[in-house]
This record gives structure tokens, sequence and C-alpha cells, in this order.
């Protein structure tokens, strides 16, 4: 009679109709709508991904302006990134590029 007296409130509750489209509801957005949880963590992890990205970029975009800027006033400068960059020379010039381990 005392277990009978204790399943009865629990079982109004879970047969409640409200009760039950809530827990309906809250598993179909969870698991089966197509922004569930999963959903949510994959795009999260990629939000962050492209944060750092925008870091990234941003940085390699104020090294780029301070070159460039260097350039325009540097003749030196400009002469050394040619060489070094892009392996050009002067007229009967040798030029040995030796790699580093």
């Amino acid at each position: 009679m005392r277990y009978k007296n204790t399943i009865q409130p629990i079982k109004k509750i879970v047969l409640d109709p409200y009760f039950v489209s809530t827990i309906l509801f809250a598993l179909w957005m969870l698991f089966f709508d197509d922004q569930n949880v999963f959903e949510q963590c994959r795009l999260y992890r990629r939000w962050q991904k492209l944060q750092t990205d925008v870091v990234d970029y941003t940085v390699q975009i104020q090294q780029i302006k301070k070159d460039k800027k260097e350039l325009v006033h540097n003749i030196d400068f400009l002469e050394q990134l040619a060489r070094e960059k892009y392996y050009m020379k002067r007229e009967k010039e040798d030029v040995y590029v030796i790699v580093g381990k």
C-alpha cells in the first residue's frame, strides 16, 4: 500500500501530456533536429578555428604592410628581398643557394 502511494504522484507526473510533450520536444531538439547538439559542437569548433585564422591573417597583413613600406623607402631592402626570395641576380653573376638542414 505504501509503495502504491509513492508511485502514484510519479505516475501522475510522467503521464501528464505536457511533461511527455516537453520530453519529446527536448529529445527532438537534442538529437534529431538539423541544429542538434553534435552539429552545434562541430560548428563551435569550426568557429574557433576560423577565429585563429583571422588572427593569423591579421598578423600576415601587418607584416606585408610593413614590408611594403620598407620596399618603397629602402632600395637595399628591395635588392635583398629580390635576391633571397626570388633568386634574382645581376648580369654575369652566379648565385649559389646553400640550404641548411
